[in-house]
């Protein structure tokens, strides 16, 4: 089994082509990045060692890595800002940078399915981590859970590793609120869900979702 590990949202850059579309203060808020998890992540990549890992390092209002280009929230509202000629040489730049991205991933899983593995057939060939991180308050609602697994349901490798990690997260900090597919489905789209169905069976895709009020 080989560990992949992945942080989408970690910044809050824009290309210079991109720039004047955002308003500053507009980048130092969720809309712009998943606040607090590219430092979860590094951590996680120095403690776990995987072999594979990457973040992503634009901002998610340049293109969102965690969608599929054909979703209408790949691209931000932002690009309403930019004359019709920048954005539209603005989002070329951001589908290849998306599909520089995508392909990073994919070439990695294509040589993980080929290795000789002393892994056996029932068990996954990657298991992979995506770290990403939410508001503690959603249109003046408290969301009062502190780590959110994400997986799909339907899928019993993925559920036995949520379980696993939940069990383990409440070893170290028993007081710690942790929920299965909240505070979003782990079956929306996503990086995790294009990878079920390229890869199959042999691919454990789970998102940890961390509630922000830890980086305060």
């Amino acid at each position: 089994m080989k560990l992949m590990l992945t942080c989408e949202h970690a910044s809050n850059r824009l290309p210079a082509s991109f720039k004047k579309a955002v308003p500053a203060d507009v980048l130092k808020t969720h809309r712009a990045y998943d606040i607090g998890a590219c430092s979860v992540f590094r951590k996680l990549v120095k403690f776990a060692k995987p072999e594979f890992y990457c973040e992503g390092k634009f901002s998610r209002l340049f293109v969102d890595l965690n969608r599929t280009l054909t979703n209408k929230s790949a691209f931000s509202e932002y690009y309403d800002a930019l004359d019709k000629a920048t954005a539209t040489k603005a989002k070329a730049q951001a589908s290849d940078y998306w599909k520089e991205y995508r392909a990073a991933i994919e070439n990695f899983v294509e040589s993980a399915l080929k290795s000789k593995s002393k892994t056996a057939k029932s068990e996954p060939a990657i298991v992979h981590l995506g770290i990403h991180s939410f508001t503690p308050v959603l249109n003046g609602k408290v969301r009062s859970t502190d780590i959110g697994i994400l997986y799909d349901p339907s899928r019993p490798q993925e559920r036995a590793y949520a379980n696993v990690i939940k069990d383990e997260i409440k070893r170290l900090y028993p007081a710690m609120k942790v929920r299965f597919n909240y505070p979003y489905k782990g079956t929306s789209d996503g990086l995790t869900t294009t990878l079920r169905k390229k890869i199959g069976p042999r691919y454990v895709g789970i998102e940890i979702e961390i509630n922000q009020k830890f980086f305060e």
